[in-house]
Parts: structure tokens; C-alpha cells; sequence
């Protein structure tokens, strides 16, 4: 069985707007990844949005949950920390095993081969962020796992060609945390 780590963050965000709104909120309310955020969730009608801006939204895997949310339109756009992708991709490595081949899959076959390298943690790049939250959330609809992979292979897409072999030798751990995840939902 492959831990549900989108669930944690979904529930762990929940728990604390319903707290600091005083109204039950769904972990289904929580939108994850959103459009232009890491997650999101519509202000429930009839609540204080500076009691959910300003709520202390607390720790996952002993790392800071939020660094930042705020309003647009009536939903509240989050933006995790830096040091909870760390810990997200130091979870999805201790918990799942590493697939043993590609299966034929160009995305997991890149990421297996990005795996050699060093390197620990998230790059704090959009594209990566990005990639591991689709990744996460793989087995929610038909529709989404394509989209991880689509993710995967488009990496360093944003990134300038002369940088891209500097940043390989620190995604090893990163591409290995894809890798599992991906690999365990073919």
C-alpha cells in the first residue's frame, strides 16, 4: 500500500482552517496542487479571511507547513515551505521502495538515471515543486497521472541548458522521490 502523503497535507490543512475559522472543513476542500499555488481551499461564506491568513497552520514531518497563504477571489492560494518539500521527498524515499526498472516509461527511465546523482532534498525550483505535487497526487483521477509524468520529463524546461548539469549533480534524492511514486502507480 503506498502512504497517501497528498492526504496528510490535505488533512493537516483542513484541520487548521476549520480551527482558526471555527467551522468544519472537509479534506476534500483542500485543492492540492492548486492553479497558482501549492494547495488551496475556498473561504467557506460568512468567515473572517484574516482569521485564516493569519492562522499558525503548524508542521508536517517536522517541517513548517506554510510559508505563505493568501486571498484571490475568495480562495485561499498556499505556498508550502521549502523545508516541507525537504521532508516530503526524505518521506516518499524512506517509505517506498525504488522501482528495480523503467517498465518502458521515458519519465521514469530519466528519473532513474537523474537518481545517480547527489544531492538531498527539493530543489526550490517551481518546476520541481510542481512535478512533486502532481507526482504525490498521481492516483487521484485517470487524467492526473499523465500529467506527473508530463511534469517529470519536463524538469529542467525552465531552466537555461548552461545551468541544467550544476543542478543534476543536487537532484539525486529529489529524482529518486519521483521516481517511487511514479513507479508504484503504473
Amino acid at each position: 500500500m503506498i502512504p497517501s502523503f497528498d492526504r496528510d497535507i490535505r488533512i493537516r490543512l483542513a484541520e487548521t482552517l476549520g480551527g482558526a475559522l471555527g467551522t468544519a472543513v472537509g479534506e476534500r476542500a483542500v485543492h492540492l496542487p492548486a492553479r497558482h499555488a501549492d494547495a488551496s481551499a475556498h473561504l467557506p461564506l460568512g468567515c473572517d479571511s484574516a482569521l485564516a491568513l493569519s492562522a499558525d497552520y503548524g508542521s508536517l514531518w517536522n517541517a513548517p507547513l506554510v510559508s505563505s497563504v493568501r486571498l484571490q477571489n475568495g480562495w485561499l492560494l498556499f505556498a508550502f515551505s521549502d523545508a516541507l518539500f525537504d521532508a516530503l521527498v526524505g518521506q516518499i524515499n524512506a517509505s517506498l521502495p525504488l522501482p528495480s526498472d523503467d517498465g518502458g516509461a521515458h519519465a521514469l527511465n530519466h528519473l532513474l538515471t537523474l537518481g545517480r546523482h547527489g544531492g538531498e532534498g527539493c530543489p526550490a525550483l517551481p518546476s520541481f515543486r510542481r512535478a512533486l505535487l502532481e507526482a504525490v497526487c498521481a492516483n487521484q483521477s485517470p487524467a492526473a497521472y499523465p500529467r506527473a509524468e508530463r511534469a517529470a520529463e519536463t524538469l529542467f524546461h525552465p531552466i537555461p541548458p548552461r545551468e541544467r548539469p550544476a543542478l543534476m549533480d543536487h537532484c539525486g534524492a529529489y529524482a529518486r522521490a519521483l521516481a517511487r511514486l511514479l513507479g508504484g502507480k503504473r
